[in-house]
């Protein structure tokens, strides 16, 4: 329920520039204390009177505050909080005496009396021209400021919401945004097609009106791009998505030629390209020119590198193999090298001894280790015995900009980039991150090809190794030590195409296939599932992951299934419903959205240590405080659609992260979905125990089939003559 309080700020406690998100105490005349409340204000002043909108909400640790959800400034009669206003550091060169001339001259409605006439301020006696315009630029800015507040807070846009679009459109917003909602989609994170229709149908855009049908064919080249993974796509595909959502328009020629001449799309040689990815594919390929063409000379000995490798195969008990010192020193020789190999070929140790080599021969160098998830991250530090971040933290990107504060202009602090789990990296991050790296002299890729590529458009790791041109080392041997694990030795078989070992599964101990039909499914995984527990596993050692969202043998089903098995129904135990989803206490989630303000990202896993229930007193609403590995993080009801269950999820979302047990379903209603590429990255999540469980013919068709390869061009862009573009000369 919305309650209204009214008052002054006494004190902020915090206050960010960048997301104007702000802590204060409020002194009100509702309560007989300060209030704290939260929200976000574009402006704010400790010497005005509010009017804020909101609800009492309780924090895990900071106990009850009001958080804010619109707020208005109050004409105040107070003419000694006037005063204090005009000769606050806002108003620069106006003081005490001349903010009591105005008080005297104009009453304690001043500000109200300035806003709708500033010639009002020639009735004071010791005004200058230069300090009515000072007061009256200020006092205009914060009455637009609050005027566009409104029109947002009265269109359905969130607080929240609207300070983000003031933020990317500070001057003129609400004219700019009237013209033209659909800018908004593309320029404001968070906002997509759907709700900036919803504001421009609001403000009587017609359904045919130019600019629609334009945001519209927009997004579905953005959103078929993404589907299908590709950075471009044919005239056909766009012309049938296009004609399926407007079956009126009869000829998209027109709107496909405004977002040509808007540079909104690029055509080059048929293909359709969203002008980001098209951009992007260019920087990467004529930025890795750059790190081939200019191949260092370090100043290492080869008798003092065959020293140091002696030294660390004493000091680590190991011995490396012939392709493992290939790596050693094409990693020395070359600015630019990738690393691959399957699981159990020793890519972690070979980067180890690269690292102390290169610290060895290269004192005093800034070394940066990135990761795409938050899970891959830590296992490169953990085995590195580095600090490792992920691509999107080591940027510093803005949740709220949807930008990167690292870029061409603001370069990482790093002599040497080592990237690991390479073959999720998309083409429009791997763009940004290369934009940013003026001061990096060599760059390490690490990555698996045989895994799945990123959920983003490209295939970056894939293309990158197929133009032959880049210094590529493949790890091929399995250590002695992993070549007794049926997981490794089976997966490097797929990974292969060497079918005939699937003979020898029931000869290795760490991994089962175990038949049964799709109903069976659940109650066989329950069963492996409840043994883990009993052994003593905890919810983060084990991993049900499965190819489909639906079905009896779908991620869906099974999270029901094992919620009720692992964390079922309590008198005493809090749960919400979110849509078809049921949330308790103790559940295991899943994030399904970067938040780096708050150190998660997409495909953390995490558990659920508290549920408060709306109860109209205490509680406001319903709120979810989830356990990341020592990172508590709450979710309102707005927030809630980012977490999922996460005793099952899709292999998809497992790509980086390894368990010590992983089950996987195969059934033949999976049959679309399963993929050679997609099983292999599955079976290698597993580090102990791996659980095969279903249609074994399904499983095997699915080994069987490739995937198709993707629609992108940074191949052909990386080995074609470079030649110039204007988009060379775009900063």
């Amino acid at each position: 329920m919305s309650e209204v309080l009214t008052g002054k700020i006494n004190q902020i406690c915090f206050y960010s520039e960048e997301t104007d998100f702000i802590v204060v105490n409020v002194t009100t005349n509702e309560m007989d204390r300060p209030v704290l409340m939260t929200g976000y204000m574009p402006d704010y002043s400790t010497s005005l009177t509010y009017r804020f909108e909101g609800e009492f909400t309780t924090h895990h640790k900071y106990g009850k505050q009001f958080k804010i959800s619109s707020y208005e400034v109050v004409t105040t009669d107070d003419g000694e909080a006037v005063v204090r206003y005009l000769s606050s550091s806002l108003f620069q060169g106006v003081g005490p005496v001349l903010a009591k001339h105005v008080v005297e001259a104009l009453g304690p409605d001043a500000l109200k009396k300035i806003v709708e006439n500033p010639d009002a301020l020639n009735q004071v006696r010791g005004m200058t021209e230069e300090r009515k315009k000072v007061i009256e630029k200020v006092l205009t800015e914060k009455d637009e400021q609050h005027k566009t507040l409104q029109f947002f807070l009265s269109h359905g846009i969130s607080l929240k919401m609207a300070t983000k679009i003031m933020g990317v459109y500070p001057e003129n917003t609400v004219q700019i945004v009237s013209e033209n909602p659909y800018l908004l989609a593309e320029n404001v994170e968070g906002i997509g097609f759907k709700t900036a229709d919803e504001l421009a149908l609001s403000l009587a855009f017609q359904p045919d009106h130019p600019y629609r049908l334009q945001a519209a064919l927009l997004y579905i080249i953005k959103q078929e791009c993404m589907n299908q993974g590709s950075t471009y796509l044919g005239y056909e595909i766009i012309s049938s998505r296009f004609k399926r959502q407007f079956p009126m328009i009869d000829d998209m020629t027109e709107i496909l030629e405004a977002l040509l001449r808007d540079e909104k799309i690029v055509l080059e040689d048929g293909r359709y390209y969203p002008e980001s990815l098209y951009r992007a594919e260019k920087i990467i390929a004529n930025t890795l020119k750059k790190y081939i063409a200019g191949v260092s000379n370090p100043d290492y000995d080869f008798e003092d590198v065959e020293e140091g490798i002696a030294t660390l195969e004493e000091k680590w008990n190991i011995e490396y193999d012939e392709s493992q010192r290939e790596a050693i020193y094409a990693f020395l020789e070359n600015d630019l090298m990738i690393l691959s190999g399957g699981p159990g070929t020793g890519k972690t140790t070979i980067v180890k001894a690269m690292l102390t080599l290169y610290q060895k021969i290269e004192p005093g160098k800034q070394i940066a280790l990135v990761a795409p998830t938050g899970r891959a991250a830590k296992r490169l530090s953990e085995a590195c015995e580095l600090e490792a971040t992920t691509i999107h933290r080591l940027l510093k990107w803005d949740v709220y900009t949807n930008t990167f504060n690292h870029d061409e202009n603001h370069p990482i602090s790093a002599d040497l980039l080592i990237i690991d789990e390479f073959s999720m990296v998309d083409t429009f991050l791997f763009s940004r991150l290369l934009a940013a790296c003026g001061q990096v002299t060599k760059i390490l890729l690490i990555g698996d090809e045989a895994q799945l590529p990123s959920i983003a458009p490209g295939q970056v790791l894939y293309d990158l190794i197929e133009t032959k041109q880049i210094e590529c080392v493949f790890l091929k041997h399995i250590f002695r030590q992993q070549a007794k694990s049926g997981i490794i030795s089976i997966s490097h078989a797929i990974r292969h195409d060497e079918l005939h070992a699937l003979e020898e599964i029931d000869n290795y101990q760490d991994i089962h296939f175990m038949p049964c039909k799709e109903q069976d499914v659940i109650r066989f995984v329950s069963k492996i599932i409840q043994k883990a527990v009993d052994e003593g596993y905890d919810f983060y050692d084990f991993q049900v992951l499965s190819p489909m969202y639906q079905g009896a043998a779908g991620v869906d089903a099974i999270n029901e299934a094992l919620q009720n098995l692992l964390n079922p129904k309590a008198e005493n135990k809090p749960e919400v419903r979110i849509y078809q989803h049921i949330f308790r206490e103790g559940d295991k989630v899943l994030q399904l959205k970067n938040r780096p303000d708050d150190n998660v990202f997409n495909g953390d896993i995490g558990i659920i240590i508290e549920i408060q229930k709306k109860d109209g007193f205490y509680y406001q609403q319903d709120k979810i405080f989830v356990d990341f590995e020592g990172d508590i993080v709450e979710y309102t009801s707005q927030d809630f659609n980012q977490l999922t269950l996460a005793y099952c999820m899709s292999i998809h979302k497992a790509q980086g992260s390894e368990f010590k047990i992983v089950v996987m379903p195969f059934v033949f209603r999976h049959g679309r979905m399963l993929k050679k590429n997609l099983i292999y990255t599955g079976m290698t999540r597993a580090k102990q125990a791996l659980f095969l469980i279903g249609e074994k013919q399904a499983f095997i068709s699915g080994i069987a089939h490739n995937e198709n390869k993707r629609e992108t061009t940074l191949k052909e862009c990386f080995i074609q003559k470079e030649a110039l573009s204007p988009y060379d000369f775009i900063d």
